[in-house]
């Protein structure tokens, strides 16, 4: 499985801390808080009475010294030789050697190696100052958090803390080894007039942008709009269908956790019937994207089917303009069904896919929802015209999560082909 890391960078009192925190607790990640990694190490250094601007003896001891890090629930922990050091890092003494510890390059080296070990085994928001241009320099959700210094200043203040930001952020930024700095594709956001449920929702919208896998069930905190309003016209469709699904069919729908909640998605799904694209469509609160034959926008369909967010699209031959219309609306935000078969079933049973979603996940890169529809094909059959009111059933699969460079390995004909049966393969297994 592919895990993910949230980084958040940013100076002393900006509100890392909190909004990482936060964001762990919202989307059932694992909060780690890299600077009381540092502030650790420089609690066992001065425990031990070594000067923290001798070098080498600071290289010695650590050198000797047990540290393992860990998590309980969704918090970090940390231990040295089996001591919990956390009701000690925040001292006045700690604060005035730690930017002086981290500078250390075998200290980073050690503490980098550890955070990064994290990833191996679960998703990860890590705040600190080097995260996204050191620790994950490759994902693709990155947040550089900031404030005025008179605000920090205050905020350090309000917290019982008496050291100056001003020389924290002069030390940190001028230190040879992983400064602090805005990492590379990283999202700036100043929280001088925000208060904490501002920046979290400020940092949801971010990484809705950035594609983070939203979970369904992530809560809403009170000002956030969970989702762009449905327009009437989609609304009552949506409506319509969802109630018809339910009454005639007794939908049942099996491992909605699995999905996506914001962002833009990329929905695979084997296609049994017309009754497919509504189905899938009444899964999200929110307008979706689909493509549909090009025979069928002519009279009213013509009118109808853009009402729906249909790309028209020719199944005689390749049809480039309708998937970079696909890939368009998934750069914008959208999520967006594609049946990778192209045409209904005519037996019930999955058949070969065309590489043409292959093309369109690699080139958006974006997560990708498999799902896997039942019965639709016995409640309206191809070419039969008569409705059966025969249970329908939807599983939905967990996502397929990608990172930029695995992305990059299915950039090419041969890629789209391989990406293709891995997404058929995450349908056929539900």
């Amino acid at each position: 499985m592919t895990y993910h890391a949230i980084a958040i960078d940013g100076p002393a009192a900006s509100g890392k801390s909190t909004l990482a925190q936060t964001l762990a607790e919202r989307l059932g990640l694992v909060m780690v808080n890299s600077g009381a990694m540092y502030r650790a190490v420089t609690w066992k250094i001065l425990t031990e009475q070594v000067d923290p601007a001798d070098t080498e003896s600071v290289i010695r001891l650590l050198n000797i010294t047990d540290i393992r890090c860990g998590h309980e629930g969704n918090v970090s922990t940390i231990r040295i030789d089996g001591i919990d050091p956390s009701p000690f890092l925040r001292k006045p003494e700690i604060n005035a050697n730690v930017s002086t510890i981290s500078a250390i390059p075998q200290v980073r080296d050690r503490l980098v190696a550890l955070q990064r070990d994290y990833l191996n085994r679960t998703h990860v928001v890590m705040e600190g100052r080097d995260i996204g241009s050191v620790v994950f320099p490759n994902t693709a959700y990155k947040i550089y958090i900031d404030a005025d210094p008179s605000v920090r200043d205050a905020r350090r203040s309000d917290d019982g803390e008496i050291d100056s930001v001003s020389k924290r952020d002069a030390d940190d930024s001028s230190r040879k080894t992983a400064p602090l700095m805005v990492a590379d594709g990283a999202a700036i956001l100043d929280t001088s007039d925000l208060d904490v449920s501002g920046v979290v929702a400020a940092a949801i919208q971010i990484l809705g942008r950035q594609g983070f896998p939203m979970p369904q069930n992530a809560p809403i905190l009170p000002n956030e709009e969970p989702s762009t309003p449905m327009r009437w016209i989609y609304w009552l469709c949506w409506m319509s269908f969802g109630a018809a699904y339910r009454t005639l069919f007794g939908l049942r729908i099996i491992g909605d956790e699995n999905l996506i909640k914001a962002g833009p998605v990329l929905i695979a799904s084997n296609h049994q019937s017309f009754l497919d694209p509504p189905l899938i469509g009444n899964l999200y609160k929110t307008e979706i994207v689909y493509f549909a034959r090009k025979t069928l926008f002519s009279g009213i369909g013509a009118w109808f089917y853009p009402q729906w967010n249909a790309i028209p699209i020719d199944q005689e031959k390749p049809d480039t303009s309708s998937m970079k219309s696909a890939i368009r609306k998934l750069k914008e935000g959208w999520r967006v069904l594609v049946f990778p078969e192209g045409q209904r079933t005519f037996d019930g049973k999955i058949s070969e896919a065309a590489p043409g979603i292959g093309m369109i996940a690699a080139k958006a890169g974006v997560p990708i929802q498999p799902v896997r529809i039942f019965g639709a094909y016995k409640a309206l059959p191809r070419g039969s015209g008569k409705i059966s009111l025969s249970r329908i059933t939807v599983k939905v699969g967990p996502p397929i999560l990608l990172s930029a460079e695995e992305f990059k390995v299915y950039s090419n004909k041969e890629g789209y082909l391989a990406l293709t049966e891995r997404i058929m393969m995450a349908i056929k297994a539900l």
